[in-house]
């Protein structure tokens, strides 16, 4: 008996670890996939469409770049090559030649592989008229090359090739927003696991009982036996995004009680992506039979303004110009612009004006994800009266976006106003802006 119980606790043990390394194997070809399509199909447009003939980026050894899972190779613990250096190179033709210095290319992706110390001599041999190097004073992805590389660096190339030098950051975000097919498949599966698992999570809320953390530790399990992880593990040492009380006031820490409306803010870590969404719900008071009606029509009146602004972000427009035709397509629908700075109480102040008054107020923050679920970090335009660093970036086909706003709406069961956050993930084609996942249509019911 003990034997035949060996026999099948190993056999067990055999299968978990079959199956974890196909799930290893399998995401391993998918990023592979992606990179090899991304260099051949992408790079060539997002370096010629900013004029740049070669591109250098430069990875210190021991350092995670922001462009490691991108670009592929194995750069990291070379103790001999403190510095290596990828570059991609414009010699005509439907491709870019690529080239990896002090490192190896451990999946066969680039042409020429070599030391760091043949730099000058594989540039002198291209003579590039325009150098993109990895520096942005705005984005962080592009900006990872240290003030030592930038010496190293301008050492080795010299005067006349140092004079060529600019910043990499529009060839970066061209090359990150513009997607292949199976990017698009990738962030959409992580996407679809989360929403079901969110949904599901709240549901299991027992008022008086359960705590955010109960329901946060709960769909963080789920998550990673499915390979998913949550989009700041370094940032919070793997702690999980909670649910918490968002109105009438917020418990600290403390259990759901009756009469709470939830909301649920959070994003997701899967291969080279991260994805930003929020779900809500409300646990009925004793003797409720549903939603209270000013909360439902709140709700209401966000899903009128989705609809409208959905019709209003298009290919070829820039941010500034898609806000501002936004603001006028919503307050001739009846709504009423309270913009945010994101700094002071400008929302607020604007919301409290509004009174009691039946108009609903508005503001939205379009902000770029996909690779990050933070806009901020994210390459691309971001669509937001705050965010006027990206206010001139045009919105590109397979933009893929948080389709993030509030709401505010007068609910006379609270006697105060409320803000609502919609938002959810989605992608702009030439067709217009198509959701990701299904969108929050509902406030889930937690009786």
């Amino acid at each position: 008996m003990k034997k035949s119980l060996l026999a099948v606790l190993l056999c067990s043990i055999s299968l978990v670890s079959a199956v974890a390394a196909q799930e290893s194997k399998r995401n391993y070809e998918i990023m592979k996939l992606i990179r090899q399509e991304k260099l051949d199909l992408i790079l060539p447009g997002a370096m010629r469409d900013n004029d740049v003939d070669m591109w250098i980026h430069v990875v210190e050894s021991g350092r995670m770049d922001p462009l490691a899972l991108d670009l592929g190779g194995w750069t990291e613990y070379r103790a001999w090559e403190p510095a290596s250096y990828y570059i991609f190179t414009d010699r005509g033709g439907d491709r870019i030649e690529r080239i990896i210095l002090g490192g190896e290319d451990v999946d066969g992706f680039y042409d020429v592989e070599g030391s760091g110390n043949d730099l000058l001599s594989l540039v002198t041999e291209r003579n590039p008229k325009v150098i993109a190097i990895n520096m942005s004073k705005s984005l962080g992805i592009a900006n990872g090359l240290s003030h030592t590389s930038y010496l190293r660096l301008v050492n080795a190339l010299g005067n006349k090739y140092t004079k060529r030098l600019t910043s990499a950051e529009n060839v970066i975000t061209d090359f990150r927003v513009r997607r292949v097919q199976r990017e698009i498949t990738a962030i959409s599966h992580a996407l679809e696991i989360q929403r079901q698992v969110m949904e599901a999570a709240l549901k299991r809320i027992k008022p008086g009982i359960s705590t955010p953390e109960d329901i946060g530790w709960w769909a963080a399990d789920q998550l990673l036996a499915q390979g998913i992880g949550p989009s700041y593990q370094a940032a919070t040492l793997f702690l999980p995004y909670m649910p918490f009380t968002y109105m009438p006031e917020e418990t600290a820490g403390g259990v759901f009680e009756r009469g709470s409306f939830i909301m649920w803010d959070m994003g997701v870590g899967y291969l080279n992506f991260g994805t930003d969404i929020k779900r809500y719900g409300y646990v009925l008071k004793e003797g409720e039979k549903d939603i209270p009606q000013g909360l439902k029509h709140a709700w209401e009146r966000g899903k009128k303004a989705r609809e409208i602004l959905k019709k209003t972000i298009k290919v070829g427009r820039t941010a500034g110009e898609t806000h501002d035709a936004i603001v006028e397509t919503l307050e001739a629908a009846g709504f009423v612009s309270t913009p945010s700075d994101d700094r002071t109480s400008q929302y607020t102040d604007l919301m409290i004006e509004l009174g009691d008054s039946d108009k609903s107020g508005f503001s939205v923050d379009l902000h770029t994800t996909g690779n990050m679920s933070v806009g901020d970090a994210a390459a691309g335009a971001q669509i937001a009266p705050w965010r006027s660093d990206r206010a001139h970036l045009k919105i590109q086909p397979t933009h893929i976006f948080a389709f993030e706003f509030e709401i505010n709406t007068w609910i006379p069961e609270w006697n105060k106003r409320a803000s609502i956050n919609f938002e959810d993930n989605a992608i702009v084609t030439h067709n217009g802006v198509e959701y990701l996942s299904p969108v929050n249509e509902d406030i889930i019911v937690i009786r």
